[in-house]
């Protein structure tokens, strides 16, 4: 199948049976994420085939990282992923429901990531499994703020990317749920196209925004060297 193995420098992806594969804003998510903190305890909220954690996994030394996933393909995947991986001991893949695992969990963590699903326009999907993947009806955000409220320990940060256009709306959902907006990346695809997604990491504490721009290419396929500065570690 084209496509179907994804490789980076230190690890490979096999994305067969997942309904949504690698793209950039899940590559970008894991390289921007700040791990200032050295976390010891990590979650992935909405996994997919697991890229994210493997990204953290090879950017940290947490002993602890957990990764959610719903639709049972990309959690059989993610799972073979992690095992195939140089740290697999110290991922795991948790089949299931973000709010019941939020309901029945007495741990928190000092970092939380996760790339939402989304519809970035209202345009049909065929595989049910895809429209789970990127139906936002299916985990609405409001939930997930929820969740991160309840999971994020009191010094902990929590990371997302999602469409730009949903800022405002995310900034007031995490005042709701505790949650200040600390950093910000706007991202757009060339230098005169607008802004297209948003990186944005929320914290418990109130601090003073940290707001930057990423373009991703100079031209077709040739990316900024701002953007390969931020990805060298893992693309070939």
């Amino acid at each position: 199948m084209k496509n179907a193995l994804f490789r980076f420098k230190q690890f490979q992806i096999d994305q067969s049976k997942s309904a949504m594969k690698i793209g950039t804003d899940g590559v970008l998510l894991g390289a921007w994420t700040s791990v200032n903190c050295k976390p010891k305890t990590i979650l992935d909220i909405g996994s997919g085939t697991g890229l994210i954690a493997l990204m953290l996994a090879q950017r940290t030394a947490s002993p602890i990282i957990k990764a959610i996933e719903i639709e049972e393909d990309a959690a059989a995947e993610a799972a073979a992923n992690f095992k195939d991986s140089p740290w697999s001991d110290r991922l795991e893949l948790i089949h299931a429901d973000i709010l019941n695992y939020t309901q029945k969990s007495i741990e928190t963590f000092d970092l939380i990531v996760s790339n939402p699903p989304f519809f970035t326009a209202p345009f049909k999907v065929s595989e049910d499994s895809r429209s789970t993947a990127r139906d936002n009806n299916h985990i609405p955000y409001e939930d997930l703020f929820s969740c991160v409220d309840q999971l994020l320990n009191a010094t902990g940060s929590f990371s997302m990317v999602c469409p730009f256009e949903y800022q405002n709306k995310l900034v007031a959902l995490g005042l709701e749920h505790h949650l200040h907006l600390a950093q910000e990346l706007h991202v757009r695809g060339t230098l005169t196209s607008p802004f297209k997604r948003i990186l944005m990491r929320f914290e418990k504490t109130k601090s003073s925004l940290k707001t930057e721009e990423l373009i991703l290419e100079e031209s077709r396929h040739q990316r900024t060297s701002e953007h390969q500065q931020l990805v060298k570690d893992f693309y070939l």
